[in-house]
């Protein structure tokens, strides 16, 4: 049966109803087990999903690959380029053309914060109640291109700050909108690697912008009276506008409710009974009431701790380039040796999710990043330290990266039961992650104490403590989860 929500048409068939045969699962199983695969495909689907398994499911994670999870990761492209373009930009003349020698920067970094923290529920909650993510999230898209090219035209620090504040207002629909969709239409042992290369093309972004901006300040800096650094934002806004168009006919939407082009009528009944089998139920309407449920739900809480320490943790990434310009490095190694940092933080975060949705093991995998991100903070604190060992700790930084993507599959995993909760459990994680990010570089990584901060990266120590935790409460949520459904099976 069918019925209406917005515009949205809710298909609330039940798996029962699509098919009175063996379970999804089982039929799955049983072809892996019964089947003579080649060894070849047994090893490369270790390492992605859809190259073994079931015919069927293969066919149809592929599809979903080439659409949904191709779109994402362009989508996040985009935003994390137009997000992070003005750091690039600081240290290749924008500083100086505009006379920034206070705690600017860090202003910057606040407005744009600010404007995810307004956004990112309200948007979340749009997506839910009112308008398709698929006509959504490309609209906030197109929106934030424009503003980012109109960064070019900045004469003052003050328009610089009402136009970051604009562009994460845009922003805020983006990564947990597509966070929820990913969460949406994969399994548990085909999420956390997605998740990780959704989120590292945010590091992909920072290679190419700094890639960029070095091109752009040999190459155009002057041209039509413009700087280098004005040219990047320019150049940033051509890249975004093809992608945010495209996401118009990518995006379908969540199983029950899709009306992609891509797929067949078989696909969309697969589809629902695929997703059902997982454990995950049809859209649910927001109401007062329902909001009321989320936010008291302790499931919501044990996955925030979490989710907030990793990403805190792992912050000392973003002062890197300013030791290197202190350092004394020239603006196109600024720009272009954080980048190998940024490639090492898709390779750590691609490999430990792959071993996570192999072996289920999301505890121990994290606890082993995080252990490694504490490590590099320590050499960090201590500072009095040969370059060389400066520079292993800063790129070692990077690693800790691959924690949140893990957290993020598996709260997915903990919450399919209750639509409302998963789909929020992102955007209101965010809220948090950037109240943090808004307060935390102007009291511990003041720009005027740059590059030797007092007592920032001690306190780094303590949120990767605070992490280890916090995972550890997830496990436990787990447990009581999977206790909780044996008592009722038997």
């Amino acid at each position: 049966m069918s019925g209406t929500k917005g515009d949205v048409t809710l298909v609330t068939t039940s798996a029962a109803d699509l098919s009175t045969g063996p379970s999804l699962e089982s039929h799955v199983e049983t072809h892996r087990s019964n089947t003579k695969r080649p060894a070849w495909r047994r090893f490369v689907g270790f390492f992605w999903d859809s190259l073994d398994g079931d015919p069927r499911d293969r066919r149809y994670i592929q599809k979903l690959d080439t659409y949904l999870f191709s779109y994402i990761c362009l989508g996040y492209f985009i935003k994390y380029l137009d997000q992070t373009n003005y750091s690039n930009a600081f240290v290749s003349g924008m500083q100086e053309d505009l006379a920034l020698y206070g705690n600017e920067r860090n202003f910057l970094n606040t407005y744009f914060n600010i404007g995810i923290l307004l956004g990112t529920v309200p948007s979340m909650m749009i997506q839910i109640r009112f308008i398709r993510p698929s006509i959504w999230i490309p609209a906030c898209e197109i929106g934030w291109t424009v503003l980012t090219m109109a960064m070019a035209a900045a004469k003052n620090i003050e328009t610089m700050y009402a136009l970051r504040f604009l562009v994460g207002l845009f922003e805020a629909c983006a990564f947990p909108g597509y966070a929820a969709l990913l969460g949406g239409w994969y399994g548990p042992t085909q999420l956390s690697k997605r998740v990780a290369i959704f989120e590292q093309t945010s590091g992909i972004a920072a290679m190419f912008s700094g890639y960029l901006q070095a091109a752009l300040y040999t190459g155009l800096n002057g041209r039509l009276g413009l700087s280098g650094w004005r040219w990047l934002f320019i150049f940033d806004g051509i890249i975004s506008l093809p992608i945010a168009l495209w996401g118009l006919w990518a995006i379908p939407d969540l199983p029950h409710t899709t009306r992609a082009f891509y797929w067949t009528e078989d696909d969309k009944r697969y589809g629902i009974e695929r997703i059902e089998k997982l454990g995950q139920k049809p859209p649910e309407r927001l109401t007062l009431a329902a909001i009321k449920r989320v936010y008291s739900n302790w499931r919501l809480w044990a996955f925030i701790l979490p989710y907030l320490m990793v990403a805190q943790a792992g912050s000392g990434t973003n002062y890197f380039n300013l030791w290197l310009k202190w350092a004394g490095y020239s603006v196109v190694n600024t720009n272009v040796l954080p980048t190998a940092g940024n490639a090492l933080s898709v390779v750590a975060a691609f490999s430990f999710g792959i071993i996570a949705d192999a072996t289920g093991h999301r505890l121990a995998t994290i606890i082993v990043v995080q252990l490694l991100v504490m490590l590099s903070n320590v050499l960090l604190s201590v500072w009095n330290i040969p370059t060389p060992a400066l520079l292993f700790a800063f790129y070692l930084s990077y690693v800790g990266s691959a924690a949140q993507p893990i957290v993020i599959a598996w709260g997915h995993q903990l919450n399919r039961g209750d639509p409302n909760l998963r789909q929020l459990l992102v955007a209101t994680g965010n809220i948090f992650t950037y109240c943090f990010s808004t307060w935390l570089p102007l009291a511990l990584f003041p720009t005027y104490d740059a590059p030797h901060y007092k007592y920032g990266y001690q306190i780094l120590i303590l949120f990767g403590g605070l992490a280890i935790f916090g995972v550890v409460l997830l496990y436990v949520s787990q447990d009581r989860r999977e206790r909780s459904e044996e008592r009722e099976d038997t």
